[in-house]
């Protein structure tokens, strides 16, 4: 009982503090164009919606949170790495998310090691894990949607040799496709059907999906805007130099797979190495924690980890 009102206690204050410090700033916020179109029906269908129907926590503590962007440029910046993510989320759900977990893990490592040290590095932690979620969603997207597109190509080009538009070949392809090339197609199509033209609607999708093989398919389209010529057999030789790169990148992963390898193994092993001997014999351990020059060694071995850990990420990274 005892921990429940101090964990209680604990996050309304934290709430309440972080709270009062948005409210110092300037409560503006910028909405681009794209999170109106895709979300206007979804904001639509929840102002018709009684109190009582909106359920789940989140929700209802990030309505609390002052509309604030402190930071304009990293609001956005992590307001678009949300959409290339696809993660249906707004930058309030997300603070109250990572406040939330940083808080309840914080507090029981506490309780349990009462140690404020350990505290504070596994908050920190917690609080940059969704970052790398997202980081990690949004790398799995690109992947998926660069499996589709030289697919997604194929069918556009067969689309205008068939005598289709270019709005109605797009058209085909967000029905012929699947999984995040069909909607992120399915996007632009709105975005053009709407009035937006079609350079910036191509930049949009670029914007939205980090794909170098998709910019050089839109810089193609770009380029034949102004120049002219044939699409069709543009995007077709477009297509075959993408399937070539594509070829090349998974015979380099290929070829890197032993060292990606050899490096995950380099720096597991002496980790498990440290708890395995711990286990066994916990006082010849402790004398790395307890002693100066125990704790000299431990931070020169993990110097040294990050070193080799950067040397071996510098040799299996090949830029293509």
């Amino acid at each position: 009982m005892l921990y429940l009102i101090t964990l209680t206690t604990f996050l309304s204050t934290w709430i309440f503090g972080i709270a009062l410090l948005l409210m110092i700033f300037n409560r503006e916020r910028p909405i681009d164009r794209l999170k109106k179109l895709e979300y206007r029906s979804m904001e639509k269908k929840n102002k018709d919606k009684s109190r009582s129907e909106k359920t789940g926590m989140i929700k209802l503590l990030s309505g609390m949170v002052p509309k604030v962007r402190w930071n304009r440029k990293k609001a956005r910046a992590t307001e678009m790495e949300l959409i290339k993510a696809d993660i249906p989320m707004t930058l309030e759900e997300l603070f109250i998310i990572k406040l939330l977990s940083s808080a309840i893990f914080g507090f029981f490592i506490y309780v349990i090691l009462r140690s404020p040290i350990a505290t504070i590095l596994i908050v920190i932690m917690i609080w940059n894990t969704p970052k790398l979620i997202i980081h990690r969603k949004k790398m799995a997207r690109i992947k998926e949607f660069d499996h589709h597109l030289t697919d997604g190509i194929n069918i556009l080009v067969n689309s205008l040799k068939a005598g289709y538009s270019f709005l109605q070949s797009i058209a085909v392809v967000t029905k012929e496709t699947k999984g995040a090339f069909a909607k992120e197609f399915n996007k632009l199509l709105k975005e053009m059907s709407l009035g937006i033209s079609e350079e910036e609607a191509l930049h949009n999708l670029m914007g939205r999906m980090e794909s170098e093989d998709l910019r050089l398919m839109m810089n193609a389209i770009l380029i034949q805007k102004d120049i002219g010529g044939n699409l069709a057999e543009i995007l077709d030789n477009i297509s075959e130099t993408i399937r070539a790169r594509q070829a090349i990148r998974n015979e380099v992963k290929t070829l890197t797979a032993q060292g990606k390898l050899s490096g995950v193994i380099v720096t597991l092993l002496p980790i498990f190495l440290g708890v395995g001997i711990y286990a066994l014999n916990p006082e010849y351990m402790s004398t790395l924690f307890t002693e100066t020059l125990g704790l000299v060694m431990v931070a020169g071995a993990v110097i040294s980890q990050l070193i080799g850990i950067m040397f071996i990420r510098k040799i299996i990274n090949i830029d293509l």
